[in-house]
């Protein structure tokens, strides 16, 4: 079993396209963002052009992080 390492994730409300966006920051790299979309939410994850549509904005966060951490090298 590896080391467990902790990462501090911070987030950070931005205007973007003329609403608030919550960008997801690992010290300066950007690695994802959650939008509205109506009563949904949409998670974008840094470096990827398509969205993933989701009832509720916990599950866009935990999308953005576990998207995050599998892919990274």
């Amino acid at each position: 079993m590896g080391k467990e390492r902790k990462i501090k994730i911070s987030m950070d409300s931005v205007q973007r396209g003329g609403q608030t966006v919550s960008v997801f920051n690992i010290g300066n790299k950007e690695i994802g963002s959650i939008e509205p979309d109506g009563s949904k939410f949409k998670a974008y994850v840094a470096g990827a052009d398509n969205a993933q549509l989701f009832k509720t904005e916990d599950e866009a966060v935990n999308y953005v992080i576990a998207t995050y951490h599998l892919h990274q090298a």
